[in-house]
């Protein structure tokens, strides 16, 4: 009898049909509200992730600094992303 974790992954699709089909939602942890197309996801250089329109409120004289860690940054370097 083996340890089944020690062996290598087997990544296979499985189609679970329509009835399993989902769409992720993503809230700003800072807003609390529900993202849109106008108002998307974006990631932090640190790796957090807050709603554009938290990412313009953070922003202060051409900086920003993450809510979550002491990482500061240029709001022009944060990426949206897609769920």
């Amino acid at each position: 009898k083996g340890n089944l974790s020690c062996l290598p992954s087997l990544q296979i699709e499985i189609d679970l049909g329509k009835k399993c089909w989902y769409h992720s939602v993503f809230a700003c942890p800072i807003l609390r509200q529900q993202t849109s197309e106008s108002n998307p996801p974006m990631k932090l250089i640190c790796g957090h992730v807050i709603s554009r329109d938290a990412l313009n409120k953070l922003t202060n004289a051409g900086k920003l600094k993450c809510p979550y860690c002491p990482m500061e940054q240029n709001p022009s370097d944060a990426k949206q992303i897609f769920f």
